[in-house]
């Protein structure tokens, strides 16, 4: 004899509920780009060819070791001059709680196609993130800060050595693993009238006190608490800041162009909505056939780090591709990456 078990209409429902709930959730959480490595990240390497320059001055001003203890000291690894240079190339210089890096450029830092400039941090691992704010400007005096984001949870503090995902986070330095860096984007700023974002001097990098404490909390762009590893009472506490690099940056005499955009091997083109991208072989051998047939896809991601479209790029010696953009996208923020190189692409309606 078998026994049928019915389930109250009532409880059906909660049910259904509580699992369209959970995975709308799990949606809203993985909002951003993924950990360096993975399809839709904007990570990019320190030995990538799209730096073209570094930061030539570094002022600090430290923040103690734990906010909340005035004798706790002054965070102490490294100096002003760590932050200078290349990435990976003078070691790190840590923040402390609340403390910030002032960074100077020469030439100034433009607004091009995509990513601007990126910053480095020296975490370890895709999840032990330390968090910045990240303001700049063009004269020292007004200052402009990047929309930012963060979706971790708020109700447990994230211990010193916690975890905090990368899809939580958006246009805060520290996103990336080391020898990746976080970039940046002029444009987000564009409607900002303090500042001129063809001619961006100086760069400020603001340790994000990561406690959920409302004495001590700091909060996104939309007033969210910002919970990231704290407390961090050692010498290393805090930010650590390695190098801030230069994609973009301002012509130094009336002829020169950037030739970062026409060197580098990927970049849109926001007039005719299309992608130009080289694909060079080694030009200093004699091909095989397969070498011929080689290719490599050219993917965009949307900026939750799925794949929306991609096509091969056969690898032929200086062979110059231009790709249109598909009617297919609709308006919004895309990430296009080809071999290991990645640009940002914003869509309008108007196109």
């Amino acid at each position: 004899m078998s026994i049928t078990t019915r389930i109250p209409k009532n409880q059906i429902r909660i049910l259904i509920t509580i699992l369209i709930t959970g995975f709308l959730s799990q949606q809203v959480i993985a909002q951003f780009a993924p950990a360096a490595g993975q399809p839709g990240s904007t990570a990019l390497r320190a030995d990538s060819s799209c730096f073209i320059n570094w930061a030539s001055h570094c002022h600090i001003q430290r923040g103690l070791k734990q906010i909340n203890l005035p004798d706790s000291g002054f965070a102490s690894v490294g100096t002003a001059q760590s932050a200078i240079g290349q990435a990976s190339a003078n070691g790190v210089v840590s923040l402390g709680d609340g403390g910030i890096a002032t960074l100077t450029f020469d030439p100034p830092i433009t607004d091009g196609n995509g990513f601007d400039f990126a910053i480095f941090e020296n975490t370890f691992l895709d999840t032990f993130l330390e968090l910045a704010f990240v303001e700049v400007s063009t004269d020292s005096q007004s200052w402009a800060r990047f929309p930012n984001e963060s979706l971790s949870q708020t109700k447990v503090q994230t211990a010193a050595f916690g975890f905090t995902q990368p899809t939580n986070i958006h246009n805060l330095a520290g996103k990336y693993r080391h020898p990746y860096g976080t970039p940046f984007d002029l444009k987000d700023l564009a409607m900002m009238s303090n500042i001129r974002i063809n001619e961006i001097r100086y760069v400020r990098i603001i340790d994000v006190v990561g406690s959920i404490d409302t004495l001590y909390a700091q909060r996104d762009s939309k007033n969210r608490i910002i919970n990231d590893p704290w407390p961090t009472p050692f010498a290393s506490s805090g930010f650590d800041l390695d190098a801030v690099g230069v994609i973009h940056q301002m012509a130094t005499n009336t002829s020169e162009t950037y030739p970062n955009q026409t060197k580098r091997p990927l970049y849109f083109n926001t007039t005719s909505n299309s992608i130009h991208l080289v694909a060079t072989t080694n030009t200093g051998k004699v091909q095989q056939k397969n070498e011929l047939n080689a290719y490599k896809d050219l993917n965009i991601y949307n900026i939750a780090g799925q794949l929306c479209f991609k096509t091969p790029i056969f690898d032929t010696q200086s062979s110059t591709h231009e790709i249109k953009i598909p009617a297919s996208l609709c308006a919004g923020t895309y990430i296009a990456q080809y071999k290991n190189y990645s640009i940002k692409i914003i869509l309008t309606d108007n196109r």
